[in-house]
């Protein structure tokens, strides 16, 4: 149950270089998605919502059947998520429940389970069937560049709070001087400070409705003020998200290159064409940190090398950390495809993976590569108690 788990855990929310049933499987919940856009859409339209009502009820009992049980896998699977591996099974879950992506997967289809259940909410059917569209919010687990957003706010959402505050902080001075400005000349217009204050947010982000102007003087020179204050304090804005958001696109945009293979000391000795052609094999991966990469017990069909950052490794006798230029997983692909280290990443690591196929066949075209691995694979396995003596050999250059 446990190997059926983690398969189905690469195949929908695992990480990595995805495979075929990871790819279909992506696709074919994006072209759900982009379906249920259009037909929520297309479903406000009168004319073609009564044509095609029965085509309509067909998508959204599809749709709610696939994506109760896409969530009710995810539910099922995350224990295998790096993120929850401290955690026992009942607590990763309702982690995973109150995560910012398990409340997306909850809130599309919770409406409309809860028109099928008849349960009275006091509101329009029509709102109710309309709230379908936050299901949209559900690429943001298959688009890079939604990812990259969410990302960048995380990590900068201390400096944008602080932003926000200061933009917070000029709206309300700004609805006080105009409210002191003009309130005599225009009582009806000005009449408190809560009312000021949407001209304040008009004026601050220069939108400028005219639906509410100060006659004075001195309120006509607050509103210049505020308009060129605006334009300072939403440029800071835009101006941090916008660096941490490239940032984030050019740490995502990770990709294996030369440099990156020839500072692996088990290739450094290789000529350069040599280096090149294992480049083309290594596919980039990139884990956050305190990430369960590998897990002891689980099935080994890939190897890792550091290209940065840092894991840890519970070898014997006790946890060994590696940075750039190590490798872990060779044990495991040498020795009964069975793992026998749990590898954790200690910050964000980028890793260079290589698939057990390709593994095998660079160790038989390789020598020095293949003797270099597995002596360090024997070295790993060393056990003083239980292994005086170890049996690891090169792999055969058949």
């Amino acid at each position: 149950m446990r190997r059926l788990r983690h398969s189905l855990f690469r195949i929908i929310g695992g990480w990595g270089a995805p495979g075929p049933g990871a790819r279909i499987f992506d696709g074919l919940l994006v072209a759900i998605i982009v379906v249920n856009l259009v037909a929520v859409t297309l479903e406000t339209v009168q004319p073609v919502a009564q044509r095609f009502p029965v085509l309509f009820d067909v998508i959204e009992y599809v749709s709610i059947v696939i994506f109760t049980l896409e969530y009710l896998a995810r539910l099922w699977v995350c224990v295998e998520d790096g993120r929850y591996h401290d955690l026992p099974p009942w607590k990763a879950r309702i982690g995973f429940a109150l995560s910012p992506m398990g409340l997306i997967d909850l809130a599309a289809v919770l409406p409309s389970l809860l028109i099928l259940a008849g349960v009275p909410l006091g509101l329009d059917l029509r709102v109710l069937r309309t709230l379908r569209m936050v299901r949209v919010l559900k690429l943001t687990r298959y688009s890079r560049a939604m990812q990259s957003i969410v990302a960048a706010l995380q990590r900068e959402k201390r400096t944008m709070v602080a932003a926000l505050l200061i933009v917070v902080i000029a709206l309300h001075f700004a609805a006080t001087a105009v409210f002191l400005a003009e309130h005599k000349a225009q009582p009806d217009v000005f009449g408190s400070i809560p009312d000021a204050m949407w001209w304040s947010l008009a004026t601050l982000t220069t939108v400028g409705y005219g639906d509410m102007v100060p006659h004075t003087i001195l309120g006509k020179l607050i509103g210049g003020v505020v308009m060129l204050s605006g334009i300072g304090l939403f440029a800071l804005w835009t101006g941090l998200f916008a660096s941490s958001f490239v940032d984030e696109l050019r740490r995502r945009d990770f990709k294996v290159s030369w440099e990156m293979v020839a500072q692996v000391p088990a290739f450094s000795r290789l000529e350069a064409t040599q280096i090149g052609e294992i480049a083309t094999l290594l596919q980039p991966l990139i884990v956050p940190p305190r990430h369960l990469i590998v897990r002891k017990g689980e099935h080994a069909d890939r190897m890792y090398f550091i290209a940065s950052g840092e894991v840890e490794a519970e070898f014997f006798p006790e946890p060994m950390r590696l940075g750039p230029g190590e490798f872990f997983g060779e044990v495991g692909l040498l020795h009964g495809n069975i793992r026998d280290t749990t590898v954790v990443s200690l910050s964000e690591t980028q890793l260079m993976v290589l698939d057990a196929d390709q593994f095998f066949e660079l160790m038989k075209r390789h020598p020095e590569v293949n003797r270099m691995i597995t002596e360090t694979a024997a070295h790993r396995r060393y056990d003083p108690q239980k292994a005086p003596e170890t049996d690891d050999q090169p792999v055969e250059n058949s």
